[in-house]
């Protein structure tokens, strides 16, 4: 990558920050830098310190050190913040979305009492989930390295005047032309997504720095979150009628390894694939069968999580578990359209029914 990343983080307690600072700085390596946020030893007058914190905000972030930011990376509570008293992540969230920087925010070390599978992709903003300060590096980078690619890629796209619509730009920039209806399944009803042409500015590089930050946001979020057009490792095992455990097999992987999403923000720690390509490799069979006929290994049928004694094919969003059709419930109003396999398993939707429809 041609391209530099520069990581802005923004964290009030000195002894994470300097954790965290340390584990940003080695897993981007050579590839970029990490600058913590400090924002004092700016001169600023009586009246320029009166004014709100997103107008000094945006000022220091258009400047040095803190200029042409890949992204910031922000703790869910500034409330310890020596710089500005007062500070939120609220107010560092409005001058990235002013900006065009995407953002990602964290809870603190400890984890957050929150939920993921009830995020909203139309929220603006990456939320990071992580089990460590090496854990939480790692996947800002990665979010870094996917936003810094996309950008690297959209003023070729944007000059074809075909790629007029957010579906079909980002099937360009994902190298899919081919699945930019698909794509725009995951956008049927998403205010957000209709709202994007009125919002656009006018100059090619305001309009490249915005459609980098909603694209990168819309694919981490949504097309790579719900599965359907991809699909993670037990959502692929799942749709594919193999046990999760089989299909992590070396052997098992290779038989589909042209069908491994390479793209933006692709984790080689959690791997997606294109179901398209998953059904090109194993039609007219299914995967089970494709298998047991390549490979003399043992290899076992996918099994529903609440009833083993039927073929799962689907995925619950929140047990992250394979699921049958007959037991689970799919077509919630915050399921992207296109997200056809995630569906949420029977005993979950019992479990959490009323925060399903919140």
């Amino acid at each position: 990558m041609a391209a530099k990343i520069k990581v802005v983080l923004f964290e009030d307690t000195t002894e994470t920050r300097s954790r965290v600072l340390t584990a940003l700085k080695r897993h981007l390596k050579r590839h970029g830098s990490v600058i913590p946020f400090v924002g004092t030893g700016l001169t600023e007058t009586a009246a320029g310190e009166a004014r709100t914190y997103e107008a000094r905000l945006e000022d220091m972030l258009t400047r040095a050190p803190y200029d042409r930011a890949t992204l910031i990376v922000a703790d869910q509570n500034l409330a310890k913040s020596l710089s500005f008293v007062g500070m939120s992540v609220g107010a560092v969230a409005a001058v990235s979305q002013t900006l065009a920087i995407p953002i990602c925010e964290y809870a603190g070390l400890a984890g957050a009492d929150d939920y993921e599978w009830r995020r909203r992709w139309e929220e603006g903003h990456i939320v990071l989930d992580f089990k460590d300060e090496n854990d939480l590096a790692r996947r800002a980078v990665l979010a870094a390295r996917g936003f810094a690619e996309i950008a690297a890629r959209l003023p070729g796209v944007m000059r074809d005047v075909a790629n007029n619509s957010p579906a079909t730009i980002l099937a360009a920039v994902l190298g899919k032309e081919g699945y930019s209806g698909k794509i725009a399944l995951y956008g049927v009803g998403e205010k957000r997504l209709s709202e994007v042409p009125a919002k656009v500015p006018q100059s090619r590089r305001e309009k490249e720095r915005t459609m980098t930050v909603f694209l990168g946001y819309w694919l981490w979020n949504s097309l790579l979150r719900y599965p359907g057009l991809l699909v993670n490792e037990v959502a692929a095992a799942s749709y594919l009628n193999i046990e999760t455990a089989d299909f992590r097999k070396p052997q098992v992987r290779a038989i589909f390894k042209k069908a491994l999403y390479r793209g933006p923000f692709a984790d080689p720690k959690e791997p997606q694939w294109w179901r398209g390509m998953l059904d090109d490799i194993v039609s007219p069979t299914d995967g089970l069968e494709l298998v047991r006929k390549k490979l003399e290994v043992k290899v076992r049928r996918s099994k529903c999580c609440v009833d083993g004694s039927k073929p799962a094919g689907y995925y619950c969003i929140i047990s992250r578990r394979p699921v049958s059709l007959e037991n689970s419930e799919g077509g919630l109003s915050w399921f992207p359209r296109g997200a056809d396999l995630t569906r949420i398993s029977t005993p979950m939707l019992e479990e959490y029914g009323p925060w399903l429809v919140a």
